[in-house]
């Protein structure tokens, strides 16, 4: 019996002493992240880091992060966020969300709330800790800033792509959105469902090097974005994208995506009544599209993205989107 008491008590102390070195260097390795953001020019401030989940679990929180890359006009801030670790699993983590954030955007600051708001990142268990994979999930999601948008569900992915180096699968789905009500209130009434069923992207993204704990040194940039597939069902209009882009010398969109387009009447039909489109070029389309679908209501058109500009066959859209800063 006293052989069998003394090998428990020495397995407790060594498994306390485990948890105080995975605690230590769960705190540690918090901050020294956000050092090296600093170092690189990142906005990356927090107001503590405390540590608990004796004896299993290392739960970090950190109170009040805020974090904005350099030159950027996103970035995000919240009250906490909870990192959740078993002592002996530390590469996959576990993060909780408070019910309210902040987002930086380039159309300016926007508050979201969620009813739920979850999160898991695995990495690699050695020295690189190289991302393998993360997910996110979300349910009864508001983002309210310039305008108020709704969506019941939401479920992101991202994970290594095992055939190309530095290449990450992204996956993306939205459910039950509800747009913002300046938005529906220029559409006429009645062409399309209260809700945007689902918004999905399947893609494949490229870096100039991997995502690991040497990212701030190494920068890995966005070397292309490979569009599988970007789907959307709105009743009679469904959108179907895929293509691949690169960044230009300047980071905007280079290349070139195919748009299939059912429903381009109904489609058409709002972007002139809400004036996205002008008259004059609501009329050119119009014939453009009829000729091209043969008399069909789908129609297939090149997306075009050069010298900083987007097009939709012959018909300007406005800037390109960025890619790289």
């Amino acid at each position: 019996m006293r052989a069998l008491i003394a090998v428990i008590v020495v397995a407790f102390a060594a498994w306390s002493g485990w948890w105080f070195v995975a605690s230590k260097a769960g705190r540690t390795g918090a901050g020294a992240t956000f050092e090296a953001l600093q170092a690189q020019g990142w906005t990356a401030r927090h107001k503590g880091i405390a540590v608990q989940g004796f004896p299993n679990r290392v739960d970090l929180t950190i109170t009040e992060p805020e974090i904005a890359p350099p030159m950027s006009a996103w970035g995000w801030k919240a009250p906490f966020v909870q990192l959740f670790a078993l002592s002996y699993k530390p590469w996959h983590i576990i993060a909780a969300f408070p019910t309210l954030q902040s987002l930086q955007t380039p159309l300016g600051e926007a508050q979201l709330q969620a009813g739920r708001l979850q999160a898991s990142l695995v990495v690699t268990p050695d020295s690189s800790l190289a991302l393998s994979r993360a997910q996110i999930a979300g349910e009864a999601l508001s983002l309210e800033g310039a305008g108020t948008w709704l969506v019941d569900a939401l479920a992101a992915a991202v994970h290594q792509n095992a055939a190309e180096m530095n290449a990450y699968d992204l996956g993306l789905t939205l459910t039950g959105i509800t747009p913002d009500p300046a938005v529906t209130s220029l559409m006429p009434q009645g062409l399309l469902p209260e809700k945007l069923p689902v918004l999905h992207l399947d893609a494949l993204a490229g870096f100039t090097a991997p995502l690991d704990r040497h990212a701030a040194d190494t920068r890995p940039e966005l070397t292309h974005l490979t569009l599988r597939e970007l789907r959307s069902e709105w009743g009679p209009v469904k959108l179907h994208l895929s293509g691949r882009l690169v960044p230009d010398a300047d980071g905007f969109a280079e290349g070139s995506l195919q748009l299939r387009l059912e429903g381009a009447a109904t489609l058409i039909e709002i972007l002139g009544a809400s004036g996205a489109i002008a008259q004059k070029d609501m009329r050119n389309l119009s014939f453009a599209v009829k000729a091209m679908s043969g008399g069909n209501d789908f129609v297939t058109l090149p997306l075009n993205f050069a010298r900083g500009r987007m097009t939709l066959a012959l018909f300007p859209l406005g800037p390109a989107p960025r890619l790289r800063y």
